[in-house]
């Protein structure tokens, strides 16, 4: 349970990677100025860097290989070395994708769907620092004050509790489920590599059903190991389906207005 947990938040952060490969080759080649190529190009490599090292460390946090291997959570080296093999090559996969795609809108497609991504993380930070819910696994542990608390009532005290029974952070950080919103999001992630891959272009339906699967399948393991409530994984899996909804009205938008162009 604890390995497939662990894939759930792989191709969000894997697919970040390989869009900003994908947007430097296709500005790199350009027409635009040397100096603005050279800030861009600058851009994407540092947020694939940045994005890595972040994906890195979430496969070796304390709620995935981090539970089985606890001298990986916040080990620096281990991160890097998960994000140099696992991570950060996908970005050289996306330009050369890229360098062999005729599709001139594949950089607003793989933008489009960046930017889908980074609002539905956003929306997830927000949610967890507003509501502070302890996860069943802690709840469950009778610690004086801290029991089961309804998802849409906020929780109070989460810092001084944490402090005074040694607790990590992360343990008030129930509501809602980052694994069930990054792996839902696939159900648009896998779809999307049809624009790298012209094979899979009349495949999208079975990678819709594989998203589909998979996001199931991780959210029933958050809740066996005890790190979520149903409440919890229902409602990330909610936010990842909008926000796949909104990437399908995003490229919807971007093929349209192209055809007015």
């Amino acid at each position: 349970m604890k390995l497939i947990t662990t894939t759930g938040v792989y191709p969000f952060h894997a697919v970040q990677v390989l869009g900003w490969g994908v947007i430097f080759q296709r500005v790199l080649y350009s027409k635009k100025s040397g100096q603005v190529r050279g800030a861009l190009c600058t851009f994407c490599v540092v947020a694939a860097v940045f994005l890595g090292y972040i994906g890195g460390r979430s496969l070796v946090s304390g709620n995935n290989l981090g539970s089985i291997f606890p001298s990986f959570v916040g080990n620096v080296p281990v991160i890097l070395i998960f994000s140099a093999i696992l991570i950060y090559p996908l970005f050289f996969v996306g330009y050369l994708t890229a360098e062999r795609s005729s599709d001139k809108l594949l950089a607003r497609r793989v933008f489009g769907l960046l930017m889908i991504l980074l609002a539905a993380y956003i929306v997830m930070e927000a949610l967890k620092n507003t509501f502070d819910r302890p996860r069943y696994r802690t709840a469950v542990l009778g610690y004086e004050g801290i029991t089961f608390v309804p998802w849409y009532k906020p929780f109070s005290g989460a810092e001084e509790y944490a402090a005074e029974y040694g607790l990590k952070a992360d343990e008030f950080r129930s509501f809602p489920s980052g694994h069930s919103i990054f792996s839902s999001l696939t159900m648009c992630i896998f779809p999307s590599l049809s624009w790298l891959f012209p094979k899979l272009r009349d495949k999208q339906p079975y990678l819709f059903a594989f998203g589909f699967v998979f996001t199931v399948t991780v959210m029933s393991s958050r809740m066996i190991l005890g790190a979520h409530y149903l409440s919890d994984v229902s409602a990330g899996a909610i936010i990842g389906v909008l926000s796949a909804m909104a990437s399908l009205a995003v490229q919807h938008r971007i093929a349209k207005n192209c055809e007015r162009s």
